[in-house]
């Protein structure tokens, strides 16, 4: 292939870019902002064909939080977003932060764009996502053979092997911590690439998880040494305060990875706090998440049926850069060497290119995806969206998204993220215009409202809940400890340990986009769709990508209760455990 190519690294919160020099197989990262090789992800959608993307768009949020959309990546398979009054898309953008990274990328070829690009995405997206990533491709002139795909654990295998090929059978494990989601993967390495054969995600477990224990213990502090700060940040802060702690947090949770305690800057209101934490700490803090990525990987090396011929676990994210997971995850196979993880992705896509440079069929051979009559895109070389640069200065679908604690608190933008037209939450402006706007939905902020709107069966086995993500609308999400011992922990297998724990929230906006998630995504293999106990709810069930434990949830939209069990022992048990409880 003549010319040079560009790979990108599409993420939750992030974006990272990787290209070849012309003429040379020699992968170098790209430059995205003028401070570091990442990106945010984040767009703000003045209108359909003027989108904001990375740190400018971030900038503009205050401004108008209907117009800001913080993690398109998370809202792509919903093909059309009411955001700023506009129907659009889901891939336009999608297709603005590509730009942006194309543009950068460009520059640096004195304006030659590159002959071909290479797309990353998660092992688990659906064909109907990977459609329109495609898509977001073809609006920004990249379509049929100049477009490839690769998915995020293969790329992370191909850049750790690239010193040497693997043994045909060789069984390797890539365990990705982003900013918003970890996905585990299990390959094996066949001629010059790698096969997929175990899959794991959890889209509420990411960096931005263990920024919100940092948050929460920044919080306990200001309580006892200046509460009137707390109040400020809490109820009244405006959204560059916000940024402000969220950017100081970050700061200490990466400054903790290398050294033995950082500090977190709290300032507002006229007044500023010091707070010191040690790593003994945060390791306390954040010790039931990294369990939680613990748990994960060990089921998908059992789904894989790998345990101890596990020839390496290689680690990507820049959330992987915490000591305590290294030292968890080493009982489990030889961890690799880090390079840099935050762009592992990117590079490797380039050099499993190389193997496979053709992996995606032609845009012609692909579905049509279809789009809100009102924004037509225009023709997708000739017209890309307008974009300011920020240059200027799972596995399953319907898991609830997570969002960072710093930003819920401090800009209370509960319609950020929008739905699209099919949305019970939808309503028309009063007068002709025909504007759709995005109604606000109660949700629960507290662990013992999400608790009252529990069935009393299950409320009664509940130990303690405690505050644990935040739904994509605002809503807390508890995660309670059932008693132990207890008569339902019969239903539960104790694979993993002896007590058995849920997560919970009250969002009815939340709900409704997870249900209409269940209705128009393909389940994972093997789930089932049934009516739970109260009108309209609904159960999805089954060992989906596990062959050995079953996950239920439960969505009610009239309370707005959603409630999710994993670690069942048996798809019957998952049934008889939710009658017991009174969910069926």
């Amino acid at each position: 292939m003549t010319g040079w190519m560009l790979s990108i690294d599409f993420g939750t919160s992030n974006t990272a870019a990787a290209h070849t020099n012309s003429g040379s197989d020699s992968v170098e990262v790209v430059a995205l902002t003028h401070q570091g090789n990442l990106m945010p992800s984040a767009v703000f959608v003045e209108s359909p064909h003027s989108i904001e993307v990375g740190d400018v768009a971030i900038n503009r949020a205050e401004t108008n939080p209907g117009a800001f959309v913080a993690s398109p990546k998370r809202v792509i398979g919903q093909e059309v977003l009411t955001v700023n009054g506009y129907d659009i898309p889901s891939a336009v953008p999608a297709a603005a932060v590509l730009h942006t990274v194309i543009g950068a990328a460009t520059s640096m070829h004195r304006g030659s764009p590159p002959d071909h690009l290479v797309l990353t995405h998660p092992e688990g997206w659906s064909p109907r996502e990977i459609d329109i990533l495609l898509d977001a491709a073809a609006r920004v002139g990249f379509r049929g053979t100049r477009v490839s795909l690769v998915s995020e654990p293969r790329a992370a295998a191909h850049y750790y092997s690239r010193s040497g090929a693997m043994a045909p059978g060789t069984r390797i494990a890539v365990f990705d911590f982003g900013g918003g989601t970890l996905d585990v993967a299990v390959l094996s390495a066949t001629d010059g690439s790698f096969q997929v054969i175990a899959a794991r995600g959890d889209n509420t477990l990411g960096g931005k998880s263990l920024d919100a224990k940092l948050r929460r213990w920044v919080d306990d502090q200001l309580l006892d040494r200046n509460p009137e700060l707390l109040e400020f940040i809490r109820r009244s802060a405006p959204m560059h305060v916000t940024r402000s702690l969220e950017d100081s947090i970050r700061r200490a949770k990466e400054l903790l990875s290398s050294t033995p305690s950082a500090s977190v800057t709290v300032t507002g209101n006229g007044q500023q706090e010091t707070l010191y934490i040690t790593r003994d700490e945060f390791d306390e803090l954040i010790a039931e998440d990294v369990e939680r990525g613990v748990q994960l990987t060990r089921q998908a090396l059992a789904d894989a049926g790998t345990s101890t011929q596990l020839s390496a676990l290689y680690l990507t994210g820049g959330s992987s850069r915490v000591p305590q997971i290294h030292e968890r995850l080493a009982a489990l196979g030889p961890i690799a060497t880090l390079d840099d993880p935050k762009t592992v992705v990117a590079q490797g896509a380039l050099i499993a290119a190389a193997h496979r440079p053709h992996e995606t069929p032609p845009a012609a051979a692909r579905p049509t995806i279809a789009q809100s009559p009102a924004t037509q895109p225009r023709p997708a070389v000739s017209t890309p969206p307008v974009v300011r640069s920020a240059r200027k200065p799972n596995i399953r679908t319907m898991v609830t998204a997570t969002v960072g604690a710093v930003v819920v608190v401090g800009a209370i933008v509960a319609g950020y993220l929008v739905l699209g037209p099919d949305s019970e939450d939808s309503s028309t402006a009063a007068g002709s215009t025909g504007v759709t706007t995005t109604a606000a939905a109660p949700f629960a902020s507290d662990v013992d409202s999400i608790r009252a709107a529990l069935p009393s069966a299950l409320d009664d086995a509940v130990k303690n809940c405690e505050n644990s993500d935040f739904t994509d609308t605002g809503g807390l999400v508890a995660r309670c400890t059932l008693n132990s011992p207890n008569p339902l922990d019969r239903y539960f297998t104790d694979t993993y340990g002896s007590t058995h724990d849920f997560t919970a929230f009250v969002d009815a906006k939340q709900v409704k986009r997870n249900l209409a998630g269940v209705r128009d995504y393909p389940l994972a293999p093997g789930d089932i769709v049934i009516d739970g106990a109260a009108p309209n709810s609904k159960i999805v069930y089954g060992t989906g990508y596990s062959l050995t434990t079953s996950t239920a949830e439960y969505f009610d939209p009239g309370t707005g209760l959603s409630a999710e069990f994993t670690l069942l022992a048996t798809n019957d048990e998952a049934l008889e455990f939710l009658r017991t409880v009174g969910l069926l």
